[in-house]
């Protein structure tokens, strides 16, 4: 088990959906306890979403080439690490080769995107022994237009698979995994921020010709505040030992839409035992950078 998150975010004026997680896989005891397998597990993914024309396709290789539209969709998940990873292997597979054989040009909505994931799920599934009780727990996230979507989509072996879908807003604060008390504290969080967000915007401007920044940055300050009190709220579920099947390093996914394409972003608190630092070009300086900073409220110390 893990806890993901999702919510709107609107800091430093980029309108945007975060997602965090932590990356604990673990295991079960016959005591009912947790063993921790690894720290270091991603569970945020950024999936291509590419549509092609039929005639599209390369003879030999059967390659799909020139997509006439192209997104990207975010996934997080919780629950059996083996299935969901290969689930997401497959969603991923998929949503990366949509073709249209009527020479229109159709874009996926955020209903057809989930029930393509929900489809897929259930012919996992049908397929699947069933041993080990598997358990799988996925919410999915993008932009349908410049709308923000999040769907969740469920299995276990008593109902099955199950979808829902929903229009992301200020509100929204959608959770999968051990997630019961990491929502009621961070949405009691939320609303405080919130209605004294309100508050003070009720208030009148002063007539100083600095009143309506001093507003401004007010309200920004606010808007920071709700971000860092729910990264607050998902570190103390990390570093909990109650929650044994959760910890890790917190990661974060955000998705944006940027000169109308949508955007990616991965960062994860500075912990660095998550990443490996290599040159793919021999001679020369080129491999992955991590973006990272200090989640929370908190400074916290690096683990050695």
């Amino acid at each position: 088990m893990t806890l993901v998150c999702i919510r709107l975010e609107k800091t430093f004026g980029v309108p945007r959906i975060a997602a965090l997680a932590d990356s604990r896989a673990s295991t079960r005891r016959i005591d009912g306890s947790f063993k921790t397998l690894a720290d270091t597990t991603v569970k945020l993914f950024a999936l291509p979403v590419r549509c092609y024309h039929l005639d599209g396709i390369t003879p030999v290789v059967g390659a799909w080439k020139s997509p006439y539209f192209e997104t990207t969709v975010g996934i997080g998940f919780s629950g059996s690490c083996f299935e969901a990873l290969t689930v997401i292997a497959l969603i991923s597979q998929k949503l990366s080769t949509l073709v249209a054989p009527n020479g229109d040009e159709p874009i996926p909505t955020r209903d057809g995107v989930v029930n393509l994931i929900e489809k897929l799920c259930e012919s996992y599934f049908s397929q699947h022994s069933g041993d080990g009780d598997p358990l799988l727990l996925l919410l999915a996230f993008g932009f349908d237009g410049d709308k923000p979507w999040i769907g969740r989509v469920t299995y276990d072996t008593a109902q099955g698979v199950k979808s829902t879908t929903l229009w992301a807003d200020d509100d929204s604060l959608e959770t999968i995994g051990q997630d019961a008390l990491f929502q009621q504290r961070a949405q009691d969080w939320r609303t405080r921020i919130q209605r004294h967000r309100k508050s003070v915007s009720q208030k009148p401007i002063s007539e100083t010709p600095d009143g309506a920044f001093d507003r401004t940055l007010e309200l920004a300050r606010h808007d920071l505040a709700e971000r860092k009190s729910t990264e607050e709220q998902m570190l103390e579920e990390i570093e909990s030992e109650f929650f044994g099947s959760i910890g890790g390093v917190l990661q974060r996914l955000e998705l944006a839409v940027d000169d109308g394409q949508v955007v990616a972003g991965f960062t994860h608190d500075d912990r660095p035992y998550l990443d490996v630092h290599y040159s793919v070009a021999p001679g020369k300086l080129l491999g992955p950078i991590p973006i990272v900073e200090k989640m929370g409220r908190k400074i916290r110390k690096p683990k050695v």
